[in-house]
């Protein structure tokens, strides 16, 4: 009764329009109010306190303020100049830049929405002026941002693994693997949409003592996901300090070596991050009180059986549960998605047999299409307000883009090695 009423109400406030957030509150309250669960009157209260309330959550605004102020720094226009000169003479070499950028930026963000917006404000503009259509543009930016979530450090694997109490240095080694699967995935997709419509690449003027400044200049944002990692790995820090770690870093690049960050560019960085941080731990705090009627009412269970008595096996439960992920991923932003089906769906994965690091990184990666899916994709809408662009023309040309992640996800779930060797090759 209690997880019909839950339900319900949270398909009925969506049904009339409220925010998602709202939604899941609303729907928890009428869950406690109407269904057969007796809780007292402190216990909501206290479960979205306990929500928010982990030392690993706090590594989320330290991640985004360090993405931030590296961008700041003039980080994203010299990652596009180094990727320029070594991919922009190839057929498609503006999609392979376009990329190659994201894979890197993703390394430093740690966020979708940051990774697309940084490069679409500086590829979309660059690749419509060599000819490509903008639609296509603002589609492989929409796409290649993905990577944000998936190359460590990530602030979803960090969400994932406090909701599923999975080590998230594991899961950012997890990511890394996958993350350059589908970097590769995409630059072949690219690479025939530009073959098949004569996208030619072009010459770089700059000489090779220009490409070798360029390395100099991009080195510090290179070396920082290493540098997480390394701290983590090496046991100097953990996932949140090493968080902490990344600021002073990003600081230290952006106003010694690059020298573009001003006191006024940190303000303007610690505003977005307050912002997309408040965003983050809001949708965290009240989505636990609802997750957590879930798993009382012991869902994961009665989904793993209904999926048992289908007689569907390992490789049929998986199928469903990818599916699954796609559908909600499309009406349902990342966060919510995540917190409300992890809890659910992990369990059954794991039953059927899927390593922990490689359910974590086919829940991102599955979730993740919908960010580049109409309706409610957050980078589709991201990429269509900077290239001025009609979501329908974007639409057609993701297509492509969305074969190619599915071919992925196929791969992710019959190798486990893709997610599991670079954690236990390290030893996490």
């Amino acid at each position: 009764m209690t997880t019909f009423v839950l339900f319900a109400a949270f398909l009925l406030c969506l049904g009339i329009g409220m925010p998602i957030l709202w939604a899941m509150g609303f729907s928890t309250v009428a869950a406690l109010a109407f269904g057969d669960l007796s809780m007292p009157a402190a216990w909501l209260s206290q479960q979205v306190l306990r929500g928010a309330d982990s030392i690993y959550l706090a590594a989320i605004p330290l991640f985004l303020f360090s993405g931030e102020l590296m961008n700041r720094g003039g980080l994203t226009r010299r990652l596009i100049s180094l990727a320029d000169y070594l991919f922009g003479r190839f057929t498609g070499g503006l999609g392979f830049v376009n990329v190659a950028t994201a894979f890197v930026y993703g390394g430093i963000s740690g966020s979708a929405t940051a990774d697309t917006s940084a490069v679409a404000k500086l590829m979309i503009p660059a690749m419509e002026s060599q000819g490509y259509p903008r639609s296509y543009a603002a589609a492989i930016t929409a796409a290649s941002g993905t990577l944000g979530i998936i190359v460590p450090p990530s602030v979803i694997f960090i969400l994932y693994g406090v909701l599923t109490n999975t080590s998230i240095g594991g899961l950012f080694l997890a990511g890394v693997v996958p993350g350059a699967v589908i970097a590769v995935a995409f630059l072949v997709t690219s690479w025939i949409i530009a073959k098949r419509n004569g996208y030619h690449g072009r010459t770089s003027d700059k000489t090779f003592r220009q490409f070798l400044q360029d390395v100099l200049y991009a080195l510090p944002a290179l070396a920082m996901p290493f540098f997480i990692i390394g701290t983590i790995l090496s046991g100097l820090a953990t996932a949140t300090e090493a968080a902490a770690l990344s600021v002073v870093y990003a600081l230290a690049a952006g106003g010694l070596v690059y020298r573009e960050l001003t006191w006024k560019e940190v303000g303007h960085a610690l505003v977005e991050t307050v912002s997309g941080t408040g965003a983050v731990m809001l949708i965290v705090a009240i989505a636990t009180p609802f997750a957590w009627i879930l798993t009382v009412e012991q869902l994961p269970h009665a989904v793993s059986g209904l999926i048992e008595t289908a007689g569907a096996g390992p490789v049929g439960t998986v199928a469903m549960v990818i599916l699954i992920l796609l559908f909600v991923g499309t009406w349902l932003d990342l966060g919510p998605a995540l917190i409300i089906l992890a809890p659910i769906l992990a369990p059954v994965l794991s039953q059927a047999g899927l390593q922990p690091f490689q359910i974590g990184v086919l829940f991102t990666v599955a979730l993740g299409v919908g960010l580049y899916t109409p309706p409610v994709g957050t980078n589709l809408f991201v990429v269509c307000n900077v290239g001025r662009v009609e979501i329908g023309a974007v639409t057609r040309q993701l297509v492509p883009f969305w074969i190619a992640s599915l071919v992925v996800l196929v791969l992710l779930a019959a190798f486990p090695a893709l997610s599991e060797w670079l954690p236990g090759l390290l030893g996490n």
